[in-house]
């Protein structure tokens, strides 16, 4: 089963709201008028519904996000924690857990992506109502594949590290199975996904740190 953020994250994070340890400095400057984030003010909380899979049951958990405002032009912009990514409520491991069960193989399906295999067994939540569904995988790649700037600076940060890396070879390899696309566009959101998914293992690796800890903040999630 896909890795997923535990209570314990939420948790922890909580703490640190409650502590006000939450700070502006590790978002983007502002978008509108280019004001340094570090002098954003702390503006709301606002409440978050998270959903995390325990023992493939989706059960959700709530924590609120930090909200801050820039000063000088009045724009608001959301601080996220590292498991989570905008406008989604699954957490961010659970998000890149799944979407890499799509590319593990060939020929694996949306609808495989989302199951145990073991088990066979698809996520669900309490009461058997609702599962998983093989459609929210398939909206997941495209929300990856947009990260653009984040998976090129985190490449650039690799080279600096380790400038006998292997991550430019893998990601020159890397290649979509035909059947799983029917458009060049959509080949192209799926490529952007997978090196996404590869650049983030690399980054762990040499910094023992997801991109999604301090970078895909700066870079604003694209």
């Amino acid at each position: 089963m896909p890795p997923t953020a535990t209570r314990e994250d939420i948790t922890a994070y909580l703490e640190l709201v409650e502590k006000n340890q939450i700070k502006p400095h590790r978002l983007p400057d502002c978008t509108q008028c280019g004001l340094a984030a570090c002098y954003f003010k702390l503006h709301a909380y606002r409440e978050r519904r998270f959903l995390i899979v325990v023992d493939m049951t989706v059960q959700p958990e709530y924590a609120p996000l930090v909200r801050f405002r820039c000063p000088a032009c009045g724009k608001t912009v959301s601080f996220y924690p590292d498991f989570a990514l905008p406008h989604k409520h699954y957490t961010r491991q659970s998000i890149m857990g799944f979407t890499g069960n799509y590319f593990a193989s060939d020929t694996i399906t949306y609808q495989q992506a989302v199951m145990d295999m073991e088990q066979f067994s698809v996520a669900g939540y309490p009461g058997g109502e609702k599962s998983l569904a093989p459609s929210t995988v398939h909206r997941w790649v495209t929300t990856l594949s947009k990260m653009v700037h984040t998976t090129q600076s985190a490449l650039n940060l690799i080279g600096q590290e380790d400038p006998a890396t292997r991550v430019y070879r893998d990601l020159a390899q890397l290649k979509i199975a035909a059947g799983k696309f029917k458009s060049l566009f959509r080949k192209k959101q799926l490529l952007g996904c997978l090196r996404l998914i590869v650049v983030e293992a690399f980054f762990n690796a040499t910094f023992k740190l997801s991109v999604f800890t301090n970078l895909a903040i700066r870079c604003a999630f694209t």
